[in-house]
């Protein structure tokens, strides 16, 4: 019993429980008493004048019981948290790129499921996912994650299509603009260069089917979806991301007429494409400006 911040047994802290290893502990039980306060922290210096609702870095469980039986940071987090960024960067990097932005209204907000489809492949990435309240990061965690993937895909923040068969090495070419004079009074031309133009283009080829994970036998009317789907996004005028196995990624646009070319058997269809590189990937504004990103000018750092 505590009766004005004293207990029967002397000092207001005597009857805490003495310090434990929090990773042994699995179960919290509360019986024969009335409580109004639960809080669990790593803080051993932490006295009944520092309980609070608040959170800090070394809070475990905090449960206020009012009304309900939560005992999460849930409630906390929603009373500080109007946006939870995901950024990413290349580990080694300064640059963060924010990727995901969700505004939270409410709990379920929280809920949060995203894929990063502009990924390379060979490349190990620091990913954070922040907590912000009026522009404002106020907490965060960070993770490394290790990419790596067969083949190449093409996809933009809508959609996903990739193939490991029959794939070519997609030789590319720098492109710039220039132009050669020859002049009267020397024996050799001139190349005059008055643009910034650097960008690089290129074709690539591969065969995309559907099999069966179990049999492992092509699927003829689900690969024909797939290819039909995938010619769609090719001709529909819009930038896409093309990422190859080998580290390669660039923001492209389609050029000429896509080919869908039987290879050897009437199910296995290889299709080849013209591209040129028309943005910089790691540039937010380019990838929001083409429809390839959510987050908005707020989220350029």
């Amino acid at each position: 019993m505590i009766f004005l911040g004293n207990t029967f047994f002397s000092g207001e802290n005597s009857l805490y429980h003495p310090a434990v290893n929090w990773a042994g502990i699995t179960v919290v039980q509360l019986f024969d008493g009335t409580y109004n306060h639960l809080i669990l922290s790593s803080n051993s210096s932490m006295t009944v004048n520092d309980i609070t609702d608040e959170w800090d870095y070394n809070t475990k469980i905090n449960a206020n019981f009012d009304g309900k039986f939560d005992a999460g940071n849930t409630g906390f987090s929603l009373r500080n948290t109007d946006h939870v960024v995901i950024k990413r960067r290349e580990l080694g990097s300064t640059q963060w790129i924010a990727i995901y932005v969700k505004e939270i209204n409410k709990i379920s907000d929280f809920d949060i499921s995203f894929t990063d489809k502009y990924a390379r492949s060979g490349v190990e990435y620091q990913y954070s996912v922040s907590s912000y309240t009026n522009g404002i990061e106020n907490s965060f965690i960070i993770d490394n994650v290790y990419s790596e993937f067969d083949g190449y895909y093409i996809t933009d923040k809508d959609c996903l299509y990739g193939t490991i068969y029959d794939v070519d090495g997609c030789d590319t070419s720098r492109n710039m603009a220039n132009q050669v004079l020859q002049l009267l009074n020397s024996k050799y031309v001139s190349v005059v260069s008055n643009s910034e133009v650097s960008y690089e283009s290129g074709s690539i080829t591969g065969s995309f089917i559907q099999i069966d994970e179990t049999s492992e036998e092509v699927k003829p009317q689900e690969g024909l979806h797939y290819r039909t789907q995938l010619k769609d996004r090719l001709v529909n005028k819009k930038p896409l991301i093309l990422k190859i196995n080998d580290g390669r990624i660039w923001m492209v646009q389609i050029t000429g007429a896509p080919t869908d070319s039987q290879n050897g058997h009437r199910d296995l269809r290889t299709i080849t494409f013209e591209w040129v590189e028309v943005g910089d990937i790691n540039d937010m504004k380019a990838l929001y400006e083409s429809g390839l990103s959510d987050v908005d000018a707020r989220w350029w750092f």
